[in-house]
């Protein structure tokens, strides 16, 4: 497994170039970023959007356009339409968004008829984070789509982050099941959930990975804290992917990696046809520039379900 975000962009430059879309492109965070994929080898980019605002965004930042392919489209909804449209005719290998509403932008992309939604027709969020107290990088799943996931969308959040964890070189990837004690308890139902689906993966129901819980949080990152509570598990405080029980406590943890442990993070929307970013606005540079290095490494692995 990787440890550094670094690690992986050494690896995308070295894939073929994929083409990234990008939704109402006219903004000057998003044409920064893609900006410097575009100059750290990692993707080729189209923009999508208000074409003047473009050119003045650009040249206000002193931006080179010239490798950049700009479609002039000013209605940001139209904007949504033609980048899926790029995708689905395979002019372009993943989409972003840009200076359009999240529901507009989710909207397009869960078009069962247009759309880049899966036929197993379910979308969840999994982020990549580096985390300087942690030895390598950790997926979690789910920050930012699925609310309160039921034991079946566990399971396809478990096969979406293990197939990450895969094309990220981890053959055999620890997934932590995340609840607020180790013991089962038919109270809390995310004891229960996972002692399932524990169970599933020592049959050989679920294969990819190694699964243990429930797990608190602190065995599942940390070997001492196993040893201190007696605790014999798998995964043994070297998680690689967190499963949390809903998306309160994921989003909580996310945020708070990234403003209390300077963690920076990359994440993409799977369950798709293709790689999809979905920035949020206080996302910083960085976060938004390896989330374009994660899609495109995700693309050149061809990993996305028809």
């Amino acid at each position: 497994m990787h440890k550094h975000l670094k690690e992986l962009l050494k690896e995308v430059k070295q894939d073929h170039s994929p083409t990234l879309a990008v939704a109402a492109g006219q903004d000057e965070e998003t044409i920064q970023a893609v900006n410097r994929a575009r100059k750290e080898n990692v993707c080729k980019v189209t923009l999508i959007g208000n074409k003047d605002t473009i050119q003045e965004v650009s040249q206000k930042n002193k931006i080179d356009l010239n490798s950049i392919t700009i479609i002039d489209q000013k209605d940001t909804t139209k904007a949504v339409e033609d980048a899926v449209k790029l995708v689905r005719e395979g002019k372009a290998d993943f989409i972003m968004k840009g200076l359009v509403k999240t529901s507009t932008y989710m909207k397009k992309i869960l078009d069962r008829k247009y759309g880049l939604l899966s036929t197993e027709g379910l979308l969840t969020h999994v982020a990549v984070m580096e985390i300087p107290s942690y030895p390598k990088l950790l997926l979690i799943s789910d920050a930012a789509v699925i609310p309160k996931p039921t034991m079946e969308q566990k399971l396809k959040m478990i096969e979406y982050a293990v197939e990450i964890a895969r094309a990220l070189k981890n053959k055999k990837p620890k997934v932590a099941l995340i609840s607020a004690v180790e013991t089962i308890s038919i109270k809390v139902k995310s004891t229960v959930d996972a002692a399932v689906i524990t169970a599933m993966n020592k049959r050989e129901q679920i294969k990819g990975g190694i699964i243990d819980g429930p797990l608190a949080l602190d065995v599942a990152l940390s070997k001492e804290h196993c040893r201190i509570k007696g605790l014999e598990s798998p995964v043994n405080g070297e998680a690689d992917i967190l499963i949390f029980p809903n998306i309160e406590t994921a989003n909580t943890f996310y945020k708070s990696t990234v403003l209390l442990a300077n963690a920076t993070a990359a994440a993409v929307v799977a369950g798709t046809t293709a790689p999809v970013i979905l920035p949020s606005r206080a996302d910083d540079d960085d976060t938004k520039f390896y989330s374009i290095v994660l899609a495109a490494k995700l693309a050149s692995k061809k990993i996305y379900h028809e």
